[in-house]
């Protein structure tokens, strides 16, 4: 266990579903840090926000609100409805350009201002508001993914990380390393090796699939990066196949109406929005609410139309995502599962084959594979030259994702373990060593 007495190293997995916080000492022994939370304690925090408006402004009349994070957003969000805003995903708006604010709950906010309330939230449950525990720390190490989701170009990569580093200087710290999180996730599985090997690290997260390629020496803690590559496609994605053809037709998408006479097909891009949760939270709009309402009139399935703007109304896009997800999760233990989203009047019901789920999902494991090739090509190395391969991160418990992996680079050379803590960990590992080298 690590002494709180002594100074400390802190690495930050800011991810697009949870985010974990690690500590080292100057020992290199490492610490998860867990969370107080209604369901007992948790090593991870869920990455979400929750706006909550107060009934009444202050003596200016300026709308208030309350901000939850964490498991405590969603009971927050459950607990007030219409007065509650839940934010998800947030980490994906990091690369987009065209986000520049938004107004919630009366109040302007941009992207910094959103995830550094985030992080407040975070540093609040773990006992350090405004300095306190900080006072002891080093240089905070924050994980980055190689390719923000949504992103790609210099520029789009430019505007993510300086984003992330404002978020983390506004609540309070200034001294901030951005590292690959796979890299990360190399450097604290690296600890097991015995000899000189070769690693790929397959970081499969929420909002981006990474890889990183490092050569290690245990022998005198030398570490080299030889190639990194990533797309913006990871469990998200895998939600929007289940999306896509299960609930947006349940919802009208491919039903007609007939605004002037001619029968044209309900607009796609509104079931495009179902595709990210950070978009889904931003699809309650006037605009849009009014639009369905005009469809619902001439259209061949009234009571789908009605049930799609109910859902935006209801703001029920948390309720869908936890279904998607226990679904998910079923299927890499079962060969079916039962999905069943019950909002009265809203009733989808519909079994879901793992065969047909790996159908959906096939094209975007291709997208995986291709950018694990990228990450060799760049690396100069062939399959044959990797040693050990680490897969972390949630989406790496999908079956067809392991699997290809597996059957491409050798089932002999796959590792598990600490799927959900080793970036964290690595990165907590990393402030440490990179500190003692300055």
């Amino acid at each position: 266990m690590i002494s709180q007495e002594e100074r400390l190293f802190v690495g930050v997995d800011f991810g697009t579903t949870n985010t974990v916080v690690s500590l080292c000492d100057s020992a290199g022994r490492t610490q998860t840090l867990s969370f107080s939370t209604s369901q007992g304690q948790e090593q991870t925090f869920r990455s979400l926000l929750c706006y909550v408006s107060a009934e009444d402004g202050d003596d200016f009349g300026v709308s208030l609100s309350q901000t939850h994070c964490g498991r405590a957003a969603i009971e927050a969000f459950l607990e007030y409805g219409e007065q509650a805003r839940l934010i998800q995903s947030v980490k994906t708006f990091l690369s987009s350009q065209s986000f520049s604010k938004t107004h919630i709950q009366g109040r302007e906010l941009t992207l910094e201002h959103m995830v550094a309330d985030f992080l407040k939230g975070l540093m609040q449950a773990l006992g350090w508001p405004h300095g306190g525990a900080r006072e002891c720390i080093h240089p905070i190490t924050v994980g980055r993914p190689v390719t923000f989701a949504g992103g790609g170009s210099a520029a789009e990569e430019a505007i993510a990380v300086q984003r992330l580093r404002t978020a983390f200087e506004w609540v309070g710290f200034k001294d901030i390393q951005l590292v690959y999180e796979p890299a990360a996730a190399a450097y604290f599985f690296s600890r097991r090796l015995q000899s000189e090997a070769t690693v790929l690290v397959a970081d499969f997260g929420g909002g981006t699939s990474d890889f990183s390629i490092v050569r290690f020496n245990p022998k005198d803690g030398s570490s080299q990066p030889l190639g990194h590559a990533g797309v913006g496609i990871a469990g998200d994605r895998l939600d929007f196949s289940i999306i896509d053809h299960v609930v947006a037709p349940a919802l009208g998408k491919g039903s007609l109406f007939r605004p002037e006479g001619k029968w044209l097909e309900v607009p796609k891009w509104i079931y495009f929005e179902f595709e990210q949760w950070h978009r889904l939270s931003f699809l309650k709009r006037d605009s849009v609410l009014r639009e369905l309402k005009k469809i619902e009139l001439t259209s061949d399935s009234p009571e789908k139309i009605a049930n799609l703007r109910l859902f935006l109304e209801y703001e029920l896009g948390f309720h869908l995502y936890q279904e998607i997800n226990r679904c998910k999760a079923q299927l890499s233990l079962h060969p079916s599962v039962d999905f069943e989203f019950n909002h009265p009047p809203i009733h989808i019901k519909k079994t879901i084959h793992r065969k047909d789920f790996e159908q959906w999902i096939e094209p975007d494991v291709r997208a995986m594979l291709g950018a694990c090739h990228e990450a060799l090509d760049q690396a100069g190395v062939s399959v044959e030259d990797i040693s050990v391969v680490f897969m972390t991160g949630g989406t790496s418990f999908v079956p067809l994702i392991r699997q290809q992996f597996s059957d491409w680079l050798g089932p002999e050379k796959m590792v598990r373990g600490d799927e959900f803590v080793s970036v964290g960990s690595g990165l907590a590992l990393l402030a440490r060593d990179q500190a003692r080298q300055r």
